[in-house]
């Protein structure tokens, strides 16, 4: 729960959005007013195209789905690019089908009729996940959570904030300590972590925050310092120390489904409550402990003039706690739509295969 404040705060300040636009340009049809005894000449030539992206049913993206794309007799295999999407170029004009398939999910087939020259984008194809039958071949725990991290360390909001320490599969594979600790120095040292630090200690200097420091460059430099520091102290401590020592996973498991008050409720109770290694529920002690711990190692670089000793350390843990449910709500309800290039919600990725 430590670990998704700083891709909340961030989010809470940029917002960006994206508008989509396509166009067609209708074929030209030729005058029937002139006749001639002469034979038909060819055809003109088409540079018609079509454009497209895969998700699942929930609007997840789907980068690697297979395509093929038949048109005139002629048939176009690709793989879905990072963002779902597909391209065809240099098409006839005429019927054309649109077959989309990825592990995991049922089949897809779109068809119509393109004009001459016309620049069609398609509607999404939504696939339906499949149930499984049966495997010739397992993957380990281990397998399955490497190959989760890997979809996790592509999570960024708005294509840019770490969102790491959020699971959008059903059933995940428990971390091991050393992939919990992998999580904390990705966050930690991602680029985005030292420009929040860098913001963060503007707006204290601005402001007058942290008033026990001067306000020139050395300043400047404390609060930076200071703000780096409680950073990656949340991070190590909530998202891979205490995990490691209670054997818990310091992810945040998205609901997706429900109503809203039950997505609420999940979303408050994970500050308290979270999945241990072998699935089962629990007091979050790495979450709770490391909310007070943050807080009390905090005193040994803050200046004196702001430290209250216990009464900072407990004031500091509570507030740790209730900005902990609020950046969950945002991660179940708001962060989701602006993170791009999250995986698909219901299969687990094919570390086998997928890879």
């Amino acid at each position: 729960m430590l670990l998704i404040r700083r891709t909340v705060a961030a989010v809470l300040v940029c917002f960006c959005g994206r508008v989509c636009c396509g166009q067609s340009a209708p074929g030209a049809v030729a005058p029937d007013a002139v006749t001639s005894s002469l034979p038909d000449g060819p055809a003109a030539a088409s540079n018609a195209s079509l454009t497209g992206v895969v998700t699942d049913q929930e609007g997840g993206l789907l980068p690697g789905a297979h395509v093929e794309i038949t048109a005139g007799g002629r048939t176009i295999v690709q793989l879905a690019d990072g963002t779902g999407a597909f391209h065809a170029y240099g098409l006839p004009a005429g019927p054309y089908t649109v077959h989309a398939v990825a592990s995991g999910f049922e089949a897809a087939l779109e068809s119509g009729t393109l004009e001459v020259a016309e620049q069609k984008e398609l509607a999404p194809l939504a696939l339906s996940a499949t149930v499984a039958t049966s495997v010739s071949v397992v993957a380990t725990s281990h397998d399955i959570a490497v190959a989760q991290v890997a979809a996790e360390e592509k999570q960024r909001v708005l294509g840019v904030i770490p969102n790491f320490y959020v699971v959008y599969f059903k059933n995940p594979a428990p971390l091991t300590a050393q992939q919990k600790f992998h999580m904390a120095w990705r966050s930690t040292l991602d680029p985005v972590s030292f420009l929040g630090a860098g913001f963060g200690a503007g707006v204290q200097q601005a402001t007058g925050g942290i008033d026990g420091w001067g306000y020139n460059r050395k300043g400047y430099a404390q609060r930076y310092g200071a703000n780096f520091a409680d950073g990656a102290i949340s991070t190590f401590l909530g998202g891979a120390i205490l995990p490691m020592l209670f054997h818990q996973d310091p992810r945040y498991y998205w609901q997706g489904t429900g109503t809203k008050m039950s997505r609420a409720k999940h979303a408050i109770a994970s500050v308290v409550v979270s999945h241990g290694d072998d699935g089962r529920r629990e007091f979050n002690y790495s979450s709770v402990l490391g909310n007070f711990a943050s807080a009390g190692l905090s005193n040994l670089y803050y200046p004196a003039a702001n430290r209250n000793g216990a009464g900072l350390t407990l004031r500091n843990a509570a507030l740790g706690s209730a900005f902990g449910a609020f950046a969950a709500i945002m991660q179940e309800f708001v962060v989701p739509k602006l993170t791009p290039h999250r995986p698909a919600s219901g299969p687990l990725p094919d570390p086998l295969h997928d890879n």
